[in-house]
């Protein structure tokens, strides 16, 4: 079930985690590098502790099954199971139920998952998840693979399990919206991985196949800088439950950021292909999983662009039901010279030529625009046909906003019209000053 990452970055000193370092995440290093021993040795000493025990259940069994104890491994499995559902570690728990699965050949387990945790599950509101012990020590390396086995199996039979499993609030992302069949369906498309500190998961400016779910671990989003030299620019560190990368799910357009494990861990692998194999199975996976994507793509371009980023939160949700989600495959184009402009694009992925022909028919290049950048609204707001043509240089993914939805989004906000018209402006000098100049360089070349 564990397939090792095999892209490495150096670990320079801004890739590390927020968190102190837990033993947990050297036994999830350790996994990830082949060295079963040595998570064991991690691993075993976490099971008696209460806020890390659900998770080093889990992991001793990955570690068990690669040494050939898959009895005991299945023991370790349905351990972790119950004691991750009952904290809501959710995307750990499908890990979990996925090796029990692939185990048993039966799909009770994450059935039982999505039960508990997917749109048809009960809900209520459940105590958070104890705190973990930060003394947690290895054990000796003098330990050998037998005595290792046998402090497993007796370490194992005295975690006490929960007679109930707590509800949960029904707020997950993607998971909440999934019903029984679809969640199962989903799940089993996913490939759990181990990752160790300073692996590259997602790197900028590749194209992608698929999304991340960080199961356990954390995880560093970083962006390049936009000109040669500068540093980059990290976006966010996430942990469990964090999912990346959901654009190439729905796209293909190149990757906007560089994601890196900072720690030892585990994540879903979510592939594209697969999960379009499983919503042609269960049609209900690819509509949640489309608006999923479709809301995350609003939200993040929300809180990124400078355009929209100051609108208030409490009122961002009714706003991005003005956005329509619209995909370009290289060489289309958003905006056509000339034309009416139909709306304003946000360019939430790929990037983007603006070209402007002159008289004499000859295509300028006037800018290349990427991901957080809008274009349309010279049209929009000089109310003049579009004074270049926008073409994809890649695939690429914007959010529309009509020209009949503009109108009714900005009368009650000036301040975000205020932006638009000063960038219309600013961009339209520009454009004039890039053709000034190409026919002043064209008058120096002429010979008489």
């Amino acid at each position: 079930m564990i397939a090792p990452m095999t892209s490495f970055a150096p670990r320079p000193s801004r890739i590390r985690p927020l968190a102190p370092t837990h033993a947990l995440d050297h036994a999830l290093d350790s996994l990830a590098r082949g060295d079963h021993d040595a998570t064991l040795r991690c691993a075993i000493p976490a099971l008696a502790d209460e806020g890390s025990g659900a998770a080093a259940a889990d992991i001793v069994g990955r570690a068990l099954a690669a040494v050939g104890r898959s009895p005991l491994a299945v023991q370790a499995y349905e351990l972790a199971l119950v004691l991750l559902m009952n904290h809501g570690l959710v995307p750990h728990a499908v890990a979990a139920a996925l090796a029990l699965c692939a185990a048993t050949g039966r799909d009770t387990p994450l059935e039982t998952v999505a039960r508990q945790f997917g749109n048809d599950a009960p809900k209520g509101s459940a105590a958070p998840p104890p705190l973990k012990s930060d003394t947690v020590e290895a054990l000796a390396p003098s330990i050998g693979r037998d005595e290792l086995i046998a402090r497993a199996d007796a370490a194992l039979k005295a975690v006490v399990r929960p007679k109930k499993i707590a509800p949960h609030s029904g707020n997950l992302p993607l998971w909440s919206a999934l019903p029984t069949a679809a969640f199962v369906r989903f799940a089993k498309a996913l490939e759990v991985r181990a990752v160790a500190p300073g692996e590259v998961l997602l790197r900028e400016g590749e194209r992608g196949d698929g999304a991340i779910i960080v199961a356990r671990g954390e995880v560093r989003v970083a962006r390049a800088g936009s000109v040669e030299g500068e540093d980059e620019t990290e976006l966010a560190v996430l942990g469990a439950g964090a999912i990346v990368g959901e654009m190439a799910l729905v796209t293909d357009a190149p990757r906007a950021a560089t994601v890196t494990a900072t720690r030892g861990g585990l994540v879903l692998v979510a592939p594209r292909a697969a999960l379009d194999e499983a919503a042609r199975d269960v049609p209900a996976v690819g509509d949640q999983v489309l608006a999923f994507c479709h809301k995350r793509l609003v939200d993040n371009v929300m809180r990124t662009s400078f355009i929209l980023r100051e609108i208030p939160t409490h009122e961002r949700e009714g706003l991005s039901q003005l956005f329509a989600t619209r995909t370009f495959e290289a060489g289309n184009a958003l905006l056509a010279q000339g034309e009416p402009t139909g709306g304003l694009h946000l360019i939430a992925a790929g990037s983007v030529d603006v070209r402007r022909q002159d008289e004499t028919g000859e295509m300028l290049r006037i800018a290349t625009l990427s991901a957080g950048s809008c274009v349309g609204e010279i049209g929009l707001v000089l109310r003049r046909p579009a004074t270049a043509s926008v073409v994809a240089t890649t695939p690429v993914v914007s959010l529309e906003l009509s020209a009949d939805r503009f109108l009714p989004m900005v009368k009650d906000r000036p301040t975000l019209l205020s932006r638009l018209y000063d960038l219309a402006v600013r961009r339209d000098d520009e454009t004039l000053n890039v053709i000034a100049q190409e026919a002043e360089e064209i008058d120096d070349s002429v010979l008489v």
